[in-house]
């Protein structure tokens, strides 16, 4: 297994994510990560630290160079399909924040959002607000997490009938975007 270091979230979080197979730096990926599938960016891989001789007293220290990342795990490189999807959701995503910031000041609330998170299956938002939420926003925050999840449901199903969900959609060759039915496809959900 392979150790790298990546940055995810538009707050730049940088989180140590495992690996099956070798990643070049710079790279996006796709993630699994404790909030869901998102795309990260490869920022270097772990190297070992140094074998170092350490005072017994400090044998009990926890070694970081062993410990296996909790939570995230590099899945795969971004697709050109996975860069498509993630265009397709930052549209969404950027009403979603117009929404969410204009409802937000034509209310009582002291909150402001600061940015969201996407995640790639496109059915999940994460609010980042500056200051304490209070009950307004979080109202708010709820009601534009449903109307974003709504809407990209229903477009995502929408494409999915009309398109297929990727090359050879609905043939013995596998899923695709052919524009084949996916009647005959378990990939899509379809």
């Amino acid at each position: 297994m392979i150790h790298y270091f990546v940055r995810i979230g538009v707050l730049g979080e940088i989180r140590l994510a495992s690996a099956l197979a070798p990643v070049q730096r710079g790279r996006r990926v796709v993630v699994r990560s404790p909030r869901g599938i998102e795309v990260a960016e490869v920022i270097s891989e772990r190297r070992s630290a140094p074998e170092r001789r350490s005072a017994p007293e400090r044998q009990s220290d926890h070694d970081w160079s062993a410990a296996a990342p909790p939570g995230y795990r590099i899945v795969r490189p971004t697709t050109d399909s996975d860069e498509l999807l993630v265009a397709r959701l930052d549209r969404y995503k950027t009403q979603a924040i117009e929404a969410c910031r204009t409802r937000l000041h034509r209310s009582a609330s002291g909150a402001m959002l600061l940015d969201v998170d996407q995640l790639l299956d496109g059915g999940t938002l994460r609010m980042h607000f500056l200051g304490d939420v209070d009950t307004d926003a979080q109202r708010i925050a709820d009601e534009i997490a449903e109307e974003y999840e709504s809407v990209v449901r229903t477009n995502h199903l929408s494409e999915l009938l009309t398109d297929g969900c990727g090359p050879e959609c609905g043939t013995t060759a596998g899923c695709g975007s052919s524009g084949g039915s996916c009647a005959g496809c378990s990939g899509c959900g379809v």
